[in-house]
């Protein structure tokens, strides 16, 4: 009867499901921002006015924000709501993915999971960049998948407006192309297909207009933006404050304004941005991506390690590093400073960046073990290179910088893994034999994610 009954259900339940789930969180908190919110408003905000001051960050998200405000007035519905159609948008597009490489119950299956992920929901209610991003990387390996070549890089290069980890789906896109290619070669020997394929005229040919319509995807609209809002340069781009314990933290731009208008000079102008080539320097030479602020000055939980999320290792519940992000409610404060009296609220923040353990270790276990059978069995080749490839370009990167280089890795970071297990668990599962036992597993599977969201659901008042 069970069976029935989840045989009913289609993608639109999936999405509307969510959707109503998102509209009970949206609204919180109504005045104020969490996380990278401040910084994104903010942004959109004074681009609105003809100013950019921070070119270290792509400006897809403000420029939506932008629009949104426009359109929408200033305040947390405006900017949250695009964020949440993307986050829906793809919810639908990740469905047709999985329906490429294996049948509609089992996409709907792995979309079910992937919409309650505790990271992915979060990210895909606040104005944050991950889940547009997210959206526009996905559409173009749909669009790969479809051969629609020349589309699937455009929105590529869109995509790296927005942020600059689109380039995972790029080289998930080139990894799954050349590794399927080589299967087809090996499954096909009597076939036309040899080797001389991946170096023919027709392959270099659709290879280099595929990678111009990246960069100028890219590059035309940053031109434009550049030539028309002209972003400030600042020296420091970034500027630190060190807390009393050592660790270090960005001053956000909102203070830095309050400090500006106290007199306080924390920052001063060298230049604008006129065009991509400079942008793209101040990008690479005084952003993030340049250890102008190091993150390795921060204070560390077992949650910023990679291998944290995909062994049965300790956890980090504490408040500071803890479950996610939520926020708690406010604590009022009255004291001096500096011989000036303070009287406000103070609202305290938790990052719930927690992962879904129920999910986590057993789904990316399991993405690996099928991919594992796969190769030995010589079956379910495409699904086992989609899953492979996502697992090389989407979260062995980052295991590889935090073990090499020393970088912590921030929990949402791996939201870009989510989608790649959520399907690689249903294909574990999938090899059961048993119909009955089969049906539990994935019923279990699902029924664990979903407890496990219950239990940290993202936001909280306490």
């Amino acid at each position: 009867m069970i069976k029935v009954h989840f045989e009913k259900v289609t993608i639109t339940h999936i999405i509307l499901m969510s959707l109503v789930l998102h509209a009970f969180v949206i609204p919180f908190p109504e005045d104020w921002l969490l996380f990278d919110e401040s910084l994104f408003s903010w942004a959109s905000r004074t681009l609105l006015e003809g100013e950019d001051r921070t070119p270290y960050q792509m400006p897809g998200l403000h420029v939506i924000g932008a629009v949104s405000i426009s359109l929408l007035g200033d305040d947390w519905f405006s900017l949250r709501v695009p964020i949440v159609i993307f986050g829906m948008l793809t919810l639908l597009v990740f469905y047709n993915i999985c329906i490429h490489f294996t049948t509609r119950q089992n996409a709907l299956l792995a979309t079910t999971i992937l919409s309650f992920d505790t990271i992915f929901f979060f990210h895909s209610q606040l104005f944050l960049r991950d889940v547009p991003m997210i959206f526009f990387g996905m559409m173009a390996f749909y669009l790969y998948l479809n051969k629609r070549y020349y589309l699937a890089a455009l929105c590529l290069g869109t995509g790296a407006l927005i942020k600059e980890t689109i380039f995972f789906f790029f080289i998930m896109i080139v990894m799954y192309h050349v590794s399927n290619q080589i299967y087809k070669i090996k499954e096909n020997t009597c076939s036309n297909i040899t080797i001389k394929s991946l170096t023919s005229t027709k392959t270099i040919t659709t290879s280099t207009l595929f990678l111009a319509i990246i960069a100028s995807s890219f590059l035309i609209p940053l031109w434009i933006y550049d030539t028309v809002v002209t972003p400030n340069i600042y020296e420091p781009m970034i500027p630190i404050r060190v807390n009393a314990d050592g660790t270090e933290n960005a001053i956000p731009y909102p203070l830095i304004l309050v400090y500006e208008q106290r007199g306080q000079i924390i920052q001063n102008q060298t230049g604008v941005i006129t065009n991509p080539i400079e942008h793209l320097h101040v990008y690479f030479t005084k952003g993030l991506l340049s250890g102008a602020y190091d993150g390795s000055k921060r204070i560390l939980t077992q949650n910023y390690f990679p291998q944290n999320w995909i062994l049965p290792l300790p956890t980090d519940t504490s408040e500071r590093g803890g479950i996610g992000m939520g926020y708690r409610n406010a604590e009022p404060f009255d004291e001096i400073k500096n011989g000036w009296p303070h009287k406000g609220e103070i609202m305290k923040i938790e990052r719930l960046g927690y992962p879904n353990i129920a999910l986590w270790p057993v789904a990316f276990w399991g993405s690996i073990a099928f991919v594992i059978f796969s190769i030995v069995k010589r079956q379910e080749g495409k699904t086992a290179l989609f899953l492979a490839a996502g697992i090389l370009s989407m979260y062995v990167p980052y295991l590889f910088i935090h073990v090499f280089n020393g970088r912590i890795m921030l929990p949402y970071y791996f939201i870009l893994t989510v989608p790649i297990i959520s399907l690689g668990i249903v294909m574990c599962a999938n090899l059961i034999k048993q119909n009955k036992i089969r049906f539990w597993t994935k019923t279990g599977i699902l029924a664990l994610t979903v407890a496990w969201f219950v239990l940290y659901f993202p936001v909280k008042i306490i």
